[in-house]
């Protein structure tokens, strides 16, 4: 493998340790004594610190060495995780990125620096401070809390399944013997008769006689990996560390009986005829993953789409040809073709929780900027979205909850003279609804105030004096350069964004929706197609040209007659079970003025929970629809979202529905 390639998996599996690392430190400043989420910090610095030393990063190998000790001294309780260091670790976990994306400059630099200044004088006072501890409990007692002797003996006992954790035991032992003068024995007396032994067991332990100047911390790194699979015995003067935990000499028995009560499997039984037998079976364990380019994926995506758009053509020959064995080919290839297609976009279907955990940093840090207590909390983060799609995500939902943390939630004072709880909330919750996702993201803040936006409008020649509904109003929140902040900062208020906001999620072919309480807080529902590739349509005549909805939109189909509405206009109503529904002629929008139906039909969709129709000339049923981007001399209409390919080689345009319905509401609204 060349070394370009090596660097590049390397940077590649430290960013994910990157990500990896937020969660835990968001963690410890509720929860600053945990061991797990230390070690699990500790251990991502520990690898990338090493593989990246391994790969020639050698800058980045000592910076994060330094970062590392300050965990190492946490894990030995010499210090104790405050908002300094989490502060600090977060800084410089920026830094580490920067050197993995090769942008250093002379301002990261100084940057890292300053920081590597920082670190040290927390690492050299609890230095000084556990020195003066220990010295303080020898004078008193004899007796040291950590050892300076320099003999140890070391008993590793591996979990009979550590090599089916990927964990070489040889390697460990190697790096033990570097430490100094060492002496190992291996325990075999667990090991069965050749005839029942289970090659993917392993039987022993290893006991090590170790003298080295490099302390204890040395040797517990040798096993920083191997610990969660393993009880490690290190003996020193008096008493004894199991793992991380301290025990006395008469305590170390007891300790290792409840330890291996929970954790020990008997090997004994292991393979003996007539008995179960617990064999590790790579053929039946989880599979690995592995790293696959999007570039890759989309290839893949794409000739699937073009299989899918070949079937379809198959289907229509095999029908018009009416052979019965070309048909039952064309229907078996149709059942193939089509757990193909549900399988390749699994592939690139991803949970939407780990977009959700890079938020918990935003919050953070704009807590700190806005002097506010706010925290986030999440729920649904199972949920799967296309990748791209997440991609395409980010922005809109970053820019709402910068929104929520500076317009919504109030500082401490002011919620607490509203009798609300000091520290303020913003939710993101998703769930899956039909072939869409629906995320929502919430608040419990003071809410928009609805006179004030609304006089901000009529100020702005957005609305005419009148009656509006809540959703009316609200929704004048998305309009380019509309604000009603009184003071613009750094985060927001200076009208950009929402808009953006909505045009990227339109972009997506979702719809977004706003409602608010003044003084409980404000909710903003997105609802979001489950891939942007292949889609389930559904196919209508107009004019002799062929047009398809996104069937998730499409609620039912009515026949229309004269009695059922005025079509004089662009725009009418119907009556539909005592229910008045606004609809829209698609065959004057589009100016088809030619071979119009004698009957008719209207197509009834749902779009932000409202109910709209569009008059058709024929409805053609549900199309499995492959989406093509329409080249950009082709973008003249907002109202078309692609076209797709049907099975005689003729294009059909995919329509944007939601983009219609607003273009005639402002139509309407400016008469």
């Amino acid at each position: 493998m060349e070394i370009d390639t090596i660097r590049e998996t390397f940077r590649d599996e430290a960013r994910d340790l990157l990500n990896q690392m937020e969660m835990p430190l968001m963690e410890l400043e509720n929860s600053p004594d945990s061991p797990e989420l230390i070690n699990s910090v500790f251990r991502a610095l520990h690898t990338i610190k090493g593989s990246g030393s391994m790969c020639g990063y050698s800058d980045l190998a000592r910076f994060t060495h330094d970062l590392e000790t300050v965990f190492d001294c946490m894990r030995n309780g010499e210090l104790r995780a405050d908002s300094r260091i989490i502060n600090l670790t977060l800084k410089a976990k920026d830094c580490i990125r920067a050197l993995l994306d090769e942008t250093d400059t002379d301002d990261e630099r100084a940057r890292r620096e300053e920081l590597l200044s920082e670190l040290e004088s927390i690492t050299k006072n609890s230095t000084l401070k556990a020195a003066s501890i220990h010295a303080g409990h020898d004078e008193e007692s004899g007796d040291a809390a950590v050892p300076r002797d320099d003999h140890f003996r070391i008993i590793f006992m591996p979990s009979p399944l550590i090599l089916s954790k990927g964990i070489r035991v040889e390697p460990l032992l190697d790096q033990m013997k570097a430490l100094g003068e060492c002496r190992i024995r291996a325990d075999v007396s667990s090991i069965p008769p050749l005839n029942e032994l289970v090659p993917e067991i392993c039987y022993m332990n290893w006991i090590a006689e170790l003298v080295t100047d490099r302390g204890i911390l040395s040797i517990k790194d040798v096993f920083v990996f191997a610990e969660d699979y393993a009880e490690i015995v290190i003996k020193y003067n008096e008493g004894f560390q199991l793992n991380n935990e301290v025990f006395s000499k008469d305590e170390l028995a007891a300790a290792i009986t409840r330890r291996f009560e929970r954790t020990t499997v008997n090997v004994e039984r292991r393979g003996r005829p007539g008995e179960d037998n617990v064999v590790f079976d790579r053929r039946k364990s989880d599979p690995s993953t592995i790293r696959v380019k999007n570039e890759k994926l989309d290839t893949l995506v794409n000739l699937v789409g073009e299989l899918v758009t070949l079937q379809a053509r198959l289907n229509q020959e095999s029908s018009q040809a009416g052979l019965p064995e070309f048909i039952s080919i064309s229907e078996s290839l149709g059942r193939l073709t089509g757990e193909l297609r549900d399988n390749t976009m699994s592939i690139r279907m991803v949970p939407v929780g780990e977009m959700f955990n890079t938020f918990h940093r935003l919050v953070h840090d704009l807590s700190g900027g806005l002097n506010k207590k706010i925290k986030l909390v999440t729920s649904g983060g199972q949920t799967e979205l296309d990748k791209n799609v997440i991609e395409e995500l980010k922005d809109p939902l970053m820019h709402l909850i910068r929104n929520s943390a500076d317009h919504g939630i109030e500082d401490v004072d002011s919620r607490i003279l509203c009798g609300k709880e000091p520290e303020g909330v913003i939710s993101i919750e998703a769930e899956h609804s039909g072939a869409n996702v629906v995320i929502r993201v919430s608040d419990d803040g003071g809410g928009l105030n609805r006179d004030r936006i609304k006089e901000k409008a009529i100020a702005k020649n957005l609305l005419s004096p009148g009656d509006y509904d809540d959703r009316q109003i609200f929704n004048m929140i998305f309009e380019p350069g509309f604000s009603t902040a009184a003071v613009t900062t750094d985060i927001s208020g200076r009208g950009v964004g929402m808009d953006v906001v909505r045009r990227n999620i339109e972009k997506l072919r979702g719809t977004i929706d706003i409602s608010s309480t003044e003084g409980a807080g404000t909710e903003v529902t997105l609802v979001i197609p489950l891939t942007l590739s292949i889609i389930d349509g559904f196919m209508v005549d107009i004019g002799a040209s062929l047009f398809i909805f996104n069937l998730s939109n499409v609620r039912e189909c009515l026949d229309f007659n004269a009695e059922s509405g005025d079509e004089t206009e662009k725009q009418f109503v119907i009556n539909i079970r005592g229910e008045i529904v606004p609809c829209i002629d698609l065959r004057k929008i589009f100016g088809i003025n030619r071979m119009w139906s004698s009957y008719p039909q209207i197509v009834i969709t749902e779009i932000s929970g409202e109910r709209f129709g569009f008059l058709v000339d024929r409805v053609m049923g549900k199309y499995q629809t492959v989406v093509k981007p329409l080249s950009r001399g082709s973008r003249s209409s907002d109202m078309i979202a692609g076209a797709t390919i049907l099975g005689d080689g003729s294009v059909a345009l995919i329509l944007d529905a939601n983009a219609i319905i607003r273009l005639m509401s402002e139509q309407a609204d400016s008469l």
